[in-house]
């Protein structure tokens, strides 16, 4: 039976939490080779974690994979460093983060469906770590994929990150993936 005929009531539910922050960098207040390079790094860590998951995790016959992410409209930082970079450069400070994490995690769907992988995306507003908890109740998820934010030791000995809050929020099987711990070869 081939993997489009399988209902996805049938299939197993994988929900990949990706963090906003590296799906939509905040505006550079330069035009610098050094900030190009940082964004295009960022998102290339994101294909970096689906692909891990892909290779590791997705069975493409047997499942579905939520790409999902939260922009907290009341957390966002890049509200201060939009209204700089318009007063000093020709950026426009109302970029719609939503619309481009959406834009961003439509790539990585497409990319999924390249390689035979049922996937669909989902832009959440407001706290990221009670948004994807609510998300895997919603869709039943049975695995929670979470892209691990990088944090120096000290932050991660004071307080949680988005990323551990939702391990510990979800009702099913959480794997946190760390970015040092993805290979290059991925």
């Amino acid at each position: 039976m081939s993997s489009q005929h399988v209902p996805l009531s049938l299939r197993r539910k994988i929900v990949i939490a990706l963090d906003p922050e590296l799906l939509v960098p905040p505006p550079v207040t330069d035009d610098t080779a050094e900030a190009a390079n940082s964004a295009a790094s960022n998102r290339f860590l994101s294909f970096k974690t689906v692909a891990w998951a892909k290779a590791n995790i997705i069975r493409p016959t047997d499942d579905h994979v939520f790409l999902v992410t939260s922009i907290d409209p009341t957390a966002d930082k890049t509200v201060v460093s939009a209204m700089w970079a318009s007063m000093i450069g020709d950026q426009d400070p109302h970029t719609d983060r939503p619309k481009e994490a959406e834009a961003a995690l439509r790539r990585l769907s497409e990319a999924l469906n390249r390689v035979g992988v049922s996937a669909s995306v989902e832009v959440m507003r407001g706290d990221i770590a009670e948004q994807v908890a609510e998300c895997v109740r919603r869709h039943r998820g049975e695995i929670l994929l979470v892209q691990a934010p990088e944090r120096s030791a000290l932050v991660s000995a004071v307080w949680y990150s988005w990323a551990d809050l939702c391990a510990q929020q979800s009702t099913c099987p959480t794997v946190l993936i760390k970015r040092n711990d993805l290979p290059d070869n991925v």
